[in-house]
Parts: C-alpha cells; sequence; structure tokens
C-alpha cells in the first residue's frame, strides 16, 4: 500500500469534509478494513478444508485436474482478491462531494472529484479506475446475481456504509427527526413502537441488500445491540412523565 497516497487522501478528505464528516467516512474506513480481513479469513479457512478433503482421496491426480477447472471458472468469475488500498482510498472519498453537492447522485460526483485528485497525486491508473467503479457501486444494492462479478471493493464499501445505520443512533434519530416534524406531540410508548417498526423495516431492507456474510452477521449483532437500546428507552420513559 502506497501511505503517501492513501495519507494524502485522508487529509484531503478531512480538508473538504470538516470534521464530523472525516469522523464518518474514517469509520467506514475501519468497517471496510474489518469486512475484509474478515472475508480473506473465511477464504483461507475454506481453502484448508479443502485441501484436508482432497488429502483423503485415492484419486488425487484426478481430483487436482478438477480443482484447477473449478478455480478457472472461480477466476472468471470472481473480481479479484480485495485490493486494500483501492478500499481504503475509495472509502475516504465516497462521499467527497456531498459537503458541496449534497447527496443527490453524490457517488457520480465524488467518483468524479476522486479520479481527479488521485490522478493530481499520480496515483497509478489501474488503482484510479479501481476506485472509481469502487465508488459509482457503492450507493446501490447490486443482485445477488451480479455480485460475483461486480467489484469487490465496492461491495464491501456498500456493505459498509450501510453498516452505521444499523445501531443505536438509528433510534435517536429517529427520534429527532419524530421531535422535528411533530414538535407538540409527546413521545410516548405508541410513538416509540412505531419507530421500532421503522427500524425493523429498515433492518430488514439493508439486511437483504447486503452483499457480504461477514456483513450480515455484523449487521445481526448491531440491530439486536438497537433493540436492547429502545428497551432501555421505553423502560425510562414507563418511569418518566412524557417529554
Amino acid at each position: 500500500m502506497d501511505s503517501d497516497i492513501v495519507q494524502a487522501v485522508a487529509h484531503y478528505a478531512e480538508e473538504v469534509l470538516g470534521s464530523e464528516g472525516f469522523h464518518y467516512v474514517s469509520a467506514v474506513v475501519a468497517n471496510c478494513k474489518m469486512l475484509a480481513l474478515e472475508l480473506e479469513e473465511e477464504e483461507i479457512s475454506a481453502e484448508e478444508e479443502e485441501e484436508e478433503e482432497a488429502e483423503g482421496e485415492e484419486e488425487e491426480e484426478e481430483e487436482k485436474k478438477k480443482e484447477e477447472e473449478e478455480g478457472k471458472e472461480e477466476e472468471e468469475k470472481r473480481p479479484g482478491a480485495v485490493d486494500m488500498q483501492v478500499l481504503v482510498i475509495a472509502g475516504y472519498l465516497h462521499d467527497i462531494s456531498t459537503a458541496t453537492h449534497g447527496f443527490h447522485d453524490h457517488q457520480q460526483k465524488s467518483a468524479e472529484m476522486a479520479v481527479e485528485f488521485l490522478r493530481e497525486c499520480d496515483a497509478p491508473e489501474e488503482c484510479v479506475k479501481k476506485v472509481e467503479q469502487a465508488i459509482l457501486v457503492h450507493a446501490t444494492a447490486v443482485p445477488a446475481e451480479k455480485r460475483e462479478t461486480a467489484s469487490i471493493e465496492g461491495l464491501i464499501l456498500y456493505d459498509a456504509d450501510k453498516l452505521g445505520r444499523l445501531s443505536g443512533l438509528a433510534v435517536v434519530t429517529s427520534l429527532i427527526e419524530f421531535g422535528a416534524r411533530y414538535p407538540n406531540r409527546a413521545v410516548t410508548g405508541e410513538v416509540l413502537a412505531a419507530i421500532l417498526r421503522h427500524i425493523e423495516e429498515r433492518f430488514i431492507e439493508l439486511y437483504q441488500s447486503l452483499n457480504t456474510e461477514p456483513a450480515r452477521r455484523l449487521a445481526r449483532e448491531k440491530f439486536n445491540n438497537t433493540l436492547a437500546f429502545l428497551d432501555g428507552v421505553i423502560e425510562h420513559l414507563s418511569d418518566a412523565t412524557p417529554v
């Protein structure tokens, strides 16, 4: 990984997005790294299991040929191993245009800004193209049948970006939105139940769109934590005067 380019990208992201925006994209980058490492560990474990099974086979030559053929087919389907530098850079720059252009179709403008900046940094063109592709696909769910040929960095970036929505912060955000929309209405158990239904619907939708098993596993954990958080809020409000 070219640390100079990554450092320049991080500095650029902080300068453009400000401290709050940079804090968010830094969290996305951390999620990206975690998901990539877990995917790598799963792949290694799967390969080790296949090797153990192959050792017990009597017809080793036939098995070897079969594995080589399957490996070639799999390589044609898969986009390849994760390029960690591309993933980190795309994580920092995937929202880079939002500070000046908002979130409408931001993936397109962010990709353009990322390409321009990376070329100014003399980044390798292959890296530039892969970052561009990852940013372009990060905002839209990829159909399951197309994931095998999609940008692996883009798939991971999508998952990392969506995981931020599956936390207790989602409840707080919903409460703030409710307060802004209905400033004179009390926050009651009925209101919290409606918010819970909304969060559950969002969770199901987001969960089904996730691309990787590590992301789905983490999403389940985050959702359970969200439910626990909400239970605490409901318990607190049940002992207090409506606000």
